[in-house]
C-alpha cells in the first residue's frame, strides 16, 4: 500500500510540474528573425532541446515581417506546442502571439518584448547589468578621466537600462571627482561619427574613455579614433560579439565588450518551452515581471559577461561564436 502511495505521490508530481526533463516528446517552433546571424544559437538551442526531449522546428524570416507570420502559421499547423520567437519587427509581431495564443500555444521572446501583445514570457540578457558590467570593466582601466556617453534609442527602454547600469557605476565616481563626464548623446541611428568627431574638436581630444551602446557605434568611434591618431589614447567599451568587434579587441582598437553567450540563453529556452509544452505548473526560473503595455511579462533576464583581449579565447572563441582564424587572420 505504502509503495502504492508513493508511486501515486511521484506521479502527481510528475505531471504537475511538467515531467521534469524525462516527459512525452513535444514539438517546440522556433521562428527567427534571420538565422545566418544566429548559427550558434541555433546549433546550441537544438542540443539543449534534445537533453529536455523536444523536437525543435526552425524557421527563418529573412529579416522579413510578413514571411515570418507565414512561417509561424505554418508550424502551428504542424503541431507546435510553444513557440519561441525573435521577432523580425517587434512592432508587428503582435499578430504572431495572436496566433499562437487563438491556437492555445504559448509564446516565448527571446531578445527582446514584443509590444502590444500578452506575451506569456521573455528571455533576454539583462541591459542595466550589461551598463553596469560595461561601466565597471572600464572604471577598471580608466579609474580617473574624461568619459563620453553614446547611447541608443532615449525612447528605448534597452537603451534607458543600459545607461542606467552604466551611471549605478560612474555617479559615485562622478561625486567624488575621479570621473567626468564630457559629453552624454543618445543618437537613435548609426552616423555617430560627426557627433563624435564633434566633441573631440571641442574637447580638444581630452577624452579617455568612450561607453557605447551597440556593436555599429563602437566601430564608428574606433574608425574615428584611428584617422586622428588616439586609439591608443581613448578606451572603448561596447556590446555584442560579432566578428569586427572582437578583431577590434584582439587588435587593442577597441578596449573592451559585453558578451552575451548563446549557451546560457539556448539552456534557459529549451528548459522553460519543453516545461511549458507539458503544461507544468511550477518551473525552476528565476521570473521578473516587465511592464508591456498594460500587460505584465514574466521574464527571465540573463547576465552577460565583460569580454576583453585576456579573456576573448576563454569566452567567445571557446563557446563557438567566433573562430580564432577569423578574429586573427592576417
Amino acid at each position: 500500500m505504502r509503495l502504492l502511495n508513493l508511486i501515486f505521490i511521484c506521479a502527481a508530481f510528475l505531471f504537475l510540474t511538467g515531467w521534469g526533463h524525462w516527459g512525452p516528446n513535444v514539438k517546440i517552433g522556433l521562428a527567427l528573425d534571420n538565422a545566418q546571424i544566429r548559427e550558434t544559437l541555433v546549433q546550441k538551442l537544438k542540443e539543449a532541446m534534445e537533453d529536455n526531449r523536444a523536437e525543435l522546428l526552425v524557421k527563418d524570416a529573412k529579416d522579413d515581417p510578413a514571411a515570418q507570420r507565414s512561417e509561424v502559421e505554418e508550424m502551428i499547423q504542424r503541431g507546435i506546442q510553444v513557440l519561441v520567437v525573435i521577432p523580425c519587427d517587434p512592432s508587428k509581431a503582435s499578430a504572431l502571439v495572436n496566433e499562437a495564443h487563438h491556437a492555445g500555444i504559448k509564446v516565448i521572446s527571446l531578445k527582446g518584448l514584443i509590444p502590444d501583445s500578452d506575451l506569456d514570457y521573455l528571455i533576454a540578457f539583462n541591459n542595466e547589468k550589461a551598463g553596469e558590467l560595461q561601466a565597471r570593466a572600464m572604471v577598471k582601466k580608466v579609474p580617473r578621466g574624461r568619459y563620453v556617453l553614446l547611447g541608443g534609442d532615449a525612447a528605448e527602454e534597452a537603451s534607458q537600462n543600459i545607461r542606467k547600469g552604466q551611471m549605478k557605476v560612474l555617479q559615485p565616481l562622478i561625486d567624488q571627482g575621479d570621473v567626468q563626464v564630457a559629453a552624454s548623446k543618445w543618437d537613435a541611428g548609426r552616423e555617430i561619427a560627426t557627433t563624435l568627431n564633434s566633441i573631440l574638436t571641442r574637447e580638444k581630444n581630452k577624452i579617455d574613455a568612450i561607453l557605447v551602446s551597440d556593436e555599429e557605434k563602437a566601430e564608428q568611434a574606433a574608425r574615428v579614433l584611428e584617422k586622428l591618431n588616439l586609439t591608443s589614447r581613448i578606451s572603448i567599451g561596447g556590446l555584442g560579439e560579432d566578428v569586427n568587434t572582437c578583431r577590434r579587441i584582439a587588435s587593442g582598437a577597441q578596449w573592451m565588450t559585453i558578451y552575451h553567450p548563446p549557451q546560457k540563453l539556448a539552456e534557459e529556452t529549451a528548459y522553460l518551452a519543453a516545461k511549458s509544452a507539458r503544461q507544468a505548473t511550477e518551473f525552476d526560473c528565476q521570473f521578473v515581471e516587465m511592464d508591456n503595455g498594460p500587460q505584465k511579462v514574466k521574464a527571465v533576464l540573463l547576465t552577460p559577461l565583460a569580454v576583453n583581449a585576456q579573456n576573448l579565447k576563454s569566452t567567445v572563441i571557446s563557446d563557438g561564436v567566433q573562430k580564432e582564424a577569423d578574429i586573427f587572420k592576417k
